[in-house]
């Protein structure tokens, strides 16, 4: 059976659920891929950790992992593969980004999704950065340049500590 296919590996998830194969789903439709199907995984650090150690040797939470696949679950229907987002994670992130957990869930299935395609942003001259941000808007309606956090970082810009009334550079009173 094409489709997606949402495991609920966090309880948080559930209320998350509808909106991401909502996203999921266009994005098949919106690349040429809406009679394939994938799996998600919403699921808790710890889970995320334990996939991030096994098949990327790090021992550290992140996002969102992708698992290609090249083959079929059943005859005649393509699979794109598995990606896994800890929902911890991205509500964190969303946070610190100063965004709804949303549009958090809404970049992290974008990006997942075009890993599963085969696009590498670490690798590429910046084509899957400029792709995810297209498809986010039109499979999300969500704007990347709201996102108060750069893409690809997981704290927001420090910033030095000034004296109590100290002025800002270029800031007079």
């Amino acid at each position: 059976m094409a489709g997606v296919e949402i495991v609920l590996g966090d309880r948080r998830a559930r209320s998350l659920e509808p909106a991401c194969r909502r996203v999921l789903l266009r994005l098949l439709k919106e690349t040429g891929h809406a009679g394939s199907g994938l799996t998600l995984l919403l699921a808790t650090d710890a889970v995320v950790r334990r996939l991030n150690r096994r098949f990327r040797r790090k021992d550290a939470t992140t996002d969102v992992l992708s698992f290609p696949s090249s083959g079929e679950l059943e005859p005649g229907e393509p699979h794109l593969g598995e990606i896994a987002i800890s929902v911890p994670q991205a509500a964190r992130q969303a946070r610190r980004a100063r965004w709804a957990i949303g549009s958090e869930m809404a970049l992290l299935l974008t990006h997942g999704f075009l890993h599963l395609l085969g696009y590498d942003h670490e690798h590429d001259d910046g084509t899957m950065r400029r792709l995810e941000s297209q498809l986010l808007r039109s499979a999300a309606g969500v704007a990347i340049a709201r996102r108060r956090l750069p893409w690809g970082e997981s704290q927001p810009p420090s910033r030095k500590a000034r004296p109590r009334g100290a002025r800002r550079p270029g800031h007079d009173r």
